[in-house]
């Protein structure tokens, strides 16, 4: 999975999900994620994570991604803490 591909799927929570995919060792399956969306309103930490993984499911089982880091934010969140 290209960072591009990974970018559009995680674009799927919401039309205003901003996401910013870095690749860790150039292989092309282990990355780090910075995703702000409003799709994570009201949601846990864990829930947020959790609706990346569903949608890289397959990805994920495969091991096509092998792995991924996250740092998940609503936009208020993302706003106050700076992306820290």
């Amino acid at each position: 999975m290209t960072p591009e591909q990974l970018k559009a799927r995680i674009k799927q929570l919401h039309t205003e999900t901003h996401v910013e995919v870095t690749d860790l060792t150039g292989t092309m399956d282990h990355y780090q994620v910075l995703v702000v969306s409003p799709a994570f309103e009201g949601k846990m930490m864990i829930d947020q994570q959790k609706m990346i993984m569903a949608l890289l499911k397959a990805e994920i089982d495969t091991e096509e991604v092998h792995a991924l880091t996250m740092k998940t934010y609503t936009p208020a969140q993302y706003q106050k803490f700076g992306g820290k």
